[in-house]
């Protein structure tokens, strides 16, 4: 981004470096999904909602994906970042989305990929099926 941009929207460097580390790990969440059989068609999609990390496909079904990335298990970890409020806010915005691309009839579901980064190598979880959220 160029520093005119970082000047004019109020983005400083460590802004910019964590959007980075976020960018770069919803990459490595998408190729794990890829490598799963999923197939990533849009990443995060945004809405007056909300914004969905990743959208995918597994076989008929439509998946939204959120992804938690945290380097320290001292506050529980990735999977603690997807709170209630968090998770109404996930739901809403898929609503939203399913409406606005005509996914209605689709049977849909809500993912989570949490990585745990302060390992030497990165643990990735996924969750299938992560809120009890499907529908059809």
């Amino acid at each position: 981004m160029g520093s005119w941009v970082k000047r004019l929207f109020g983005i400083n460097r460590e802004d910019a470096a964590i959007e980075d580390t976020a960018a770069a790990w919803e990459d490595r969440a998408a190729r794990f999904l890829e490598g799963k059989g999923l197939k990533v068609v849009a990443r995060n999609v945004r809405c007056r909602r909300g914004e969905i990390d990743i959208l995918a496909v597994d076989w008929d079904e439509v998946v939204f994906v959120e992804v938690k990335a945290r380097r320290s298990r001292a506050f529980g970890g990735p999977e603690y970042a997807i709170d209630e409020k968090k998770k109404h806010r996930l739901v809403s915005a898929a609503k939203e989305i399913a409406v606005r691309e005509k996914l209605d009839g689709r049977a849909m579901r809500f993912d989570a990929v949490l990585i745990f980064t302060g390992s030497p190598e990165p643990e990735i979880t996924h969750i299938t099926d992560a809120f009890g959220e499907k529908t059809s």
